[in-house]
């Protein structure tokens, strides 16, 4: 096992040695923009599906991920009080080149977990110009409010110029994503 793995890292090394290991000028170019979908609050009694978004320019990476109250835009009204969590994370690194359509990126950032409760008996309304939202308010429980230095890492690969496929692993957080290279949609 050990001689595969020395095998694959010297392999990708040399790959992606021309002039040197690591390319920076393939990171000038791109501005991207994404979405991710995955597991908040993972490794603990809150983990939950969340959506989040993500950015990358030049190389220096940040995403954040978010998880809301399960029961926060149920449809019905009833005299119930559900228990319910929520958690999010931020994140930030930078992504390094290892060849042209595969970069690794080292993350730290901040994690969160509440305990609260969703009222099922009330519901707030919030309107813009052209559409409303319905929901039920959520308090979070005094003293359940859980905070985590967040670390991890993950991968980009780009199998094409437009878009990247993100796949990131943290201590508190499992998820992916794709983000759209702005740079080349204005080619």
């Amino acid at each position: 096992m050990k001689k595969l793995v020395i095998f694959v890292v010297l392999l990708t090394i040399a790959a992606g040695a021309k002039a040197q290991i690591i390319d920076f000028s393939l990171n000038s170019q791109r501005v991207e923009a994404g979405l991710n979908f995955g597991q908040a609050a993972s490794f603990t009694d809150y983990a939950r599906l969340a959506l989040g978004a993500s950015v990358n320019i030049c190389g220096v990476y940040v995403d954040y991920l978010k998880a809301s109250p399960q029961h926060r835009y149920a449809d019905t009204i009833s005299d119930e009080k559900w228990d319910d969590t929520c958690a999010f994370c931020i994140n930030a690194g930078y992504q390094f080149p290892i060849v042209s359509w595969l970069r690794i990126m080292p993350l730290v950032g901040y994690a969160q977990t509440n305990e609260g409760v969703t009222d099922g008996s009330s519901l707030k309304v919030e309107s813009s110009e052209n559409s409303f939202n319905l929901y039920h308010p959520y308090k979070v429980t005094p003293g359940t409010r859980t905070h985590y230095f967040n670390y991890g890492g993950g991968l980009s690969i780009q199998p094409c110029k437009w878009f990247s496929i993100n796949l990131i692993a943290t201590r508190n957080a499992l998820y992916g994503g794709i983000a759209l290279d702005m740079m080349s949609l204005t080619e």
